[in-house]
C-alpha cells in the first residue's frame, strides 16, 4: 500500500490542476459540478474525483511494474526461488561435553533434522540442519598462532615462511586413539568476531604454504602431501534453501553468500591424511597439525588478529540451520464464488507463518455417489498438458503484497483450473495442500545463547543442550517492481561467456541483484572488483578410454584488497570460483585467477573447474 500512495497523490494532483483549467475554460459546465479552482464544493463530486484517482493510480503502478503477472509466471517456471523469501538462518551448536568421551564410535545427526525453538508470540519456530553433525570422542585441545615458525631443526620449511598455526586434537575416548578412529573428516566452525574469522579463513586457505603433523613422538614433524583442509558449503547437499532441479545452482550460491555468509565459515580437517602421516599401529591420543604460513608479516593487521586464536574459536558439532519446514495447510472449501482463495498454513496463528512453496495440491470432491481425489499440477510448468489423463486440472498461486501488509499469513492466493467442474451437479470440493513454510521474522526476535539451550530436537539426542551461536537473521525477499524482475530475467539469460564478454558492469549487476540485505559490507565487496579480463585456455582432461584436450576460459579478476578488510578475500573468491564453474558450458571449463590491484600479483589461482568438478 505504501507503494501505491505516491501514484494516488500524483493522480489526484493532476486532476486538481486540470480541474482549474477546466473551470476557467468551461465555467457553465464547471458550475453544474460546483467546481471552482482546484477544489470542488460538492462533496459527492470530490469523493468521485478521489475514487477515480485511486483507480488510475492502480493502473499507473501496474504499467510501471511492467505486468508482473507475466514475469512472475516466467520466474515460477525457470527460477522459482526468486519469488520465495530467503528464510531466517543461524548457526547451531550441539553441546556434548562429558558425553563425547563415552562414545565408542562416531554418531551422526543427518542433514535435514528438525529443531524447535521456544514459543514466541504463540508460535514454535522450526529450523532444520543444513550439514551432517558427527559426534566423536575428539576435541580441539589447543590452537595458537605464532608470528615466527618454531620448527624442529630437522624440518625443512618452505621458502617465504612467515608464521604458523598449530591445532592440537585430542582423542578423549576411553579406548584407542586416532589410529583406530572410524572418522575421516572432522568438521570445524570458525567462531569469533567477523574480522578475526575473516583473517583466520584467509590464513588457512590463502596463506598456508605447507602442513605438518606431530604425532606420537613430540618434536617430530612429518610433512603431509598437501594441506589437509577442505572447504565446506559449496556442494548441492550442503545448500541452505530448496532449489528445484530446474533452477541453476550458481544463483543459489550467490544468494546464500550475501544473505548468510556464516554458512561458509566451516572447514573439514582431513583426518585420513593426518593418519597417513602417523606411524602405523602406534597408539596416538594427541596430535598437532602445524600449518606454515606465507605472506603474513609479523607486523600486519592480520597477525595482530590471529594472535587471539584459541581452541574456543574452533568449534566442533556445529551446523547452519534454516527456518524451513513442511506441513499441511488449512483445507480450502471451494465454493466457486471467487477466482482465488487464500492459502493459510495455520489460521489460528497465521501471523507466524509464510508460505515458501506449494508442494502438492489435491482436490477432494464429494458427490452423492462417492468421493474422488484428483491431483492438480502447476498451471505454469514445462510439461503443461503433456499427460492427457491429467489435462484440465491445474493450479496457480500469487502473492498479494497489499494483503501481506494488512493481514500477514493470508497473502498467498491460489486459483484452480478444473475443466470437469459441472455447476449443475451437487458436489462439495475441498483443496488439500502440502506446503513448505517459514516463520517470517519471528526467529529474529528470539533470545539466543540461553544457559539451558535455545533449541530442542525431536526424539532423543546425546547433546546436553543446543544453542544458537548467532542471532537468527530476519527473512528477506528479492526486490520487485520498477522492472526489477525484467532486469533479473535478462541477466539470467546470459551464459558464462557473455557474462565476462559484457564486462565488469554486467558481473556487478548480477551480484547486486542477489544481494538481498543491501548492506554496506556487500556493496563494498562488489565495488572491490575493479577489473575483469579473460582469454581462451586449454587443459588436459584425463578420461576413458583416452585423455583429451578441453577448451575453456581463463578469467582474471582484479580485486581491491582494501575493500575486503574485515570480511576476507578467500570466501568471496571461492564463491565466484564456484559460480563461474557452475555457469560454464558442458565439455568446457573455467579457471579463475584473482589478482591484487595494489601489487599486481596473483592472490590465488583456482583449479580449472567444470560444474562441481575440478579437472586436474
Amino acid at each position: 500500500m505504501e507503494e501505491l500512495l505516491p501514484y494516488y497523490e500524483r493522480e489526484l494532483a493532476f486532476l486538481r490542476r486540470y480541474s482549474r483549467d477546466f473551470a476557467e475554460r468551461y465555467p457553465k459546465v464547471a458550475g453544474r459540478l460546483a467546481m471552482s479552482g482546484e477544489g470542488c464544493d460538492d462533496p459527492h463530486v470530490e469523493r468521485m474525483i478521489e475514487s477515480f484517482a485511486f483507480l488510475t493510480a492502480r493502473v499507473s503502478k501496474k504499467l510501471d511494474d511492467d505486468y508482473p503477472e507475466f514475469t512472475e509466471a516466467l520466474l515460477e517456471v525457470l527460477y522459482p526461488h526468486y519469488l520465495r523469501p530467503f528464510p531466517s538462518c543461524s548457526v547451531a551448536h550441539f553441546d556434548v561435553r562429558g558425553v563425547a568421551a563415552q562414545l565408542s564410535a562416531p554418531v551422526t545427526i543427518p542433514r535435514g533434522t528438525f529443531l524447535t525453538t521456544r514459543i514466541v508470540r504463540k508460535v514454535e519456530c522450526r529450523f532444520r540442519t543444513a550439514y551432517d553433525v558427527t559426534f566423536a570422542p575428539v576435541r580441539v585441545a589447543a590452537a595458537a598462532f605464532e608470528r615466527a615458525v618454531s620448527a624442529p631443526a630437522a624440518v625443512q620449511l618452505p621458502k617465504g615462511a612467515t608464521g604458523s598455526i598449530a591445532i592440537t586434537l585430542e582423542h578423549v575416548g576411553e579406548r584407542g586413539g586416532f589410529e583406530s578412529l572410524a572418522l575421516d573428516k572432522l568438521r570445524v566452525y570458525m567462531d569469533g568476531e567477523p574480522s578475526f574469522v575473516a583473517a583466520l579463513g584467509d590464513a588457512l586457505f590463502l596463506h598456508t604454504a605447507a602442513a605438518y603433523v606431530e604425532g606420537e613422538r613430540p618434536g617430530v614433524w612429518k610433512r603431509l602431501m598437501g594441506v589437509p583442509l577442505l572447504e565446506v558449503g559449496f556442494s548441492e547437499d550442503e545448500s541452505l534453501i530448496d532449489c528445484p532441479a530446474r533452477s541453476h545452482p550458481a544463483y543459489r550460491l550467490l544468494t546464500e553468500h550475501f544473505s548468510f555468509s556464516e554458512k561458509f565459515n566451516f572447514f573439514d580437517i582431513d583426518l585420513a591424511a593426518l593418519r597417513r602421516g602417523l606411524t602405523p599401529g602406534v597408539p596416538v591420543r594427541k596430535l598437532v597439525l602445524h600449518l606454515v604460513l606465507k605472506d603474513v608479516r609479523s607486523d600486519s593487521h592480520a597477525a595482530r588478529l590471529l594472535e587471539n586464536l584459541q581452541a574456543e574459536h574452533l568449534r566442533l558439532h556445529c551446523t547452519p540451520v534454516v527456518n524451513l519446514f513442511q506441513q499441511k495447510a488449512d483445507p480450502i472449501r471451494i465454493e466457486h464464488t471467487a477466482s482465488a482463495y487464500p492459502v493459510v498454513a495455520d489460521s489460528r496463528r497465521a501471523h507466524g507463518f509464510d508460505i515458501y512453496s506449494i508442494d502438492k495440491v489435491q482436490l477432494v470432491r464429494e458427490t452423492t455417489a462417492n468421493e474422488q481425489v484428483t491431483e492438480f499440477r502447476p498451471f505454469y510448468s514445462l510439461h503443461h498438458g503433456e499427460e492427457p489423463g491429467r489435462a484440465g486440472h491445474y493450479w496457480l498461486a500469487r502473492r498479494n503484497e497489499m494483503v501481506a501488509q494488512r493481514s500477514p499469513g493470508f497473502e498467498t492466493e491460489i486459483s484452480i483450473v478444473d475443466t470437469q467442474f459441472d455447476p449443475a451437479s451437487p458436489q462439495t470440493d475441498t483443496l488439500s495442500l502440502s506446503v513448505t513454510c517459514t516463520n517470517r521474522d519471528l526467529p529474529a526476535t528470539l533470545a539466543f545463547g540461553q544457559p539451558d539451550g535455545d533449541l530442542s530436537m525431536e526424539g532423543s539426542s546425546i547433546a546436553r543442550n543446543i544453542i544458537f551461536l548467532r542471532k537468527p537473521t530476519p527473512s528477506m525477499r528479492f526486490g520487485g517492481g520498477r522492472a526489477a524482475q525484467w532486469r533479473l530475467i535478462s541477466l539470467l539469460a546470459l551464459n558464462h561467456l557473455s557474462l565476462v564478454q559484457n564486462g565488469l558492469p554486467t558481473l556487478k549487476e548480477m551480484l547486486r541483484l542477489h544481494d538481498l540485505p543491501r548492506s554496506a559490507i556487500s556493496a563494498r565487496q562488489i565495488e572491490g572488483i575493479v577489473g575483469l579480463d579473460y582469454q581462451p585456455a586449454t587443459q588436459w582432461l584425463a578420461g576413458k578410454p583416452f585423455a583429451t584436450f578441453v577448451r575453456g576460459l581463463e578469467i582474471r579478476l582484479t580485486l581491491d584488497e582494501d575493500a575486503f578488510v574485515g570480511t576476507g578475500l578467500h570466501r568471496f573468491i571461492r564463491v565466484l570460483d564456484h559460480f563461474f564453474g557452475l555457469y560454464v558450458h558442458m565439455n568446457s571449463f573455467v579457471q579463475l585467477i584473482a589478482v591484487s590491484r595494489r601489487s599486481g600479483k596473483e592472490l590465488v589461482k583456482c583449479a580449472p573447474r567444470s560444474g562441481e568438478s575440478i579437472l586436474v
